[in-house]
């Protein structure tokens, strides 16, 4: 083996181990510190590897907290959005990429123009028309007001996946007795999977992880999504690191099993294709 491609592996590998070590240690940093005792945790110098092990903090966020509430209720408004935006975002998509009318290219222009508008610009004309449908401070008003804002990405997204896709398989359905819809659902979509599952990552972290609609458009403590939770623990003159790592914990199990599920039928579609077995 050259010299040239030893340094070129060992200088990639080396970047990779790097990029692992800056990405996996802000996480072990939350899980050990939400397992330690509550004297450990404010200690000075901190300590990587816990003295004692202990899940009071466990305890105490789950007895004592609404973190569990707020969990049931961003799974709510997250399951929600990612449903309805693949169905609305799988039909305009699909619209864009196979029909041919007029200002189609100004229409997909402005849609991704949409997406390119900072969320802070449209807090106050979906507050004032949240209000008008009596709507404030319900679920539904995050679930209508994030269509808002993944509708337009993952609209565009699944635009450019349908083009990749042959036409020639939907016209073979077509030939052989099948509607526009149902080469959509019997064809199309089953070749889509690698996007579908792209579109719903993507609508399913950013309705969890969204903070500035939620603190806005809910006012009662029962209805408060899990990010809202997370700041009781940030107090005036003190944070709970202790309850606040071991919240975190509890609310990336969701996150970390829709990943693990999504990423397997995208690995699946990639390997899938169009050809029957």
């Amino acid at each position: 083996m050259k010299r040239g491609t030893i340094l070129r592996k060992t200088l990639v590998y080396s970047f990779l181990a790097l990029y692992a070590i800056f990405t996996l240690l802000p996480i072990y940093w939350v899980f050990v510190t939400s397992v330690k005792p509550s004297a450990e945790v404010e200690s000075f110098p901190p300590t990587l590897l816990p003295h004692s092990f202990s899940l009071e903090h466990y305890e105490f966020v789950f007895l004592k907290t609404r973190v569990v509430r707020g969990i049931v209720n961003s799974l709510i408004v997250t399951v929600a959005v990612t449903a309805i935006s693949l169905v609305s975002a799988s039909l305009a998509g699909y619209a864009l990429a196979r029909f041919r009318f007029p200002g189609k290219n100004a229409l997909t222009a402005a849609i991704l123009g949409l997406y390119l508008i900072p969320p802070v610009v449209n807090v106050i004309p979906l507050f004032l028309l949240l209000r008008t449908l009596r709507l404030l401070n319900t679920l539904w008003a995050l679930i209508l007001a994030y269509q808002a804002l993944v509708l337009p990405l993952l609209t565009f997204l699944l635009r450019n996946y349908f083009e990749s896709i042959p036409r020639e398989l939907e016209e073979s359905a077509l030939v052989d007795g099948c509607t526009r819809l149902g080469a959509l659902w019997r064809v199309t979509l089953p070749l889509s999977i690698p996007g579908l599952a792209t579109a719903a990552i993507f609508a399913f972290i950013f309705s969890w992880n969204e903070f500035i609609f939620a603190l806005l458009f809910l006012f009662s403590d029962e209805l408060k999504t899990f990010q809202l939770t997370l700041m009781e623990f940030v107090k005036l003159y003190r944070i709970d690191w202790g309850a606040l790592t071991a919240a975190m914990v509890i609310g990336m199990a969701p996150v970390l099993f829709f990943l693990a599920v999504a990423q397997r039928y995208l690995i699946a579609g990639l390997l899938g294709g169009a050809i029957k077995r």
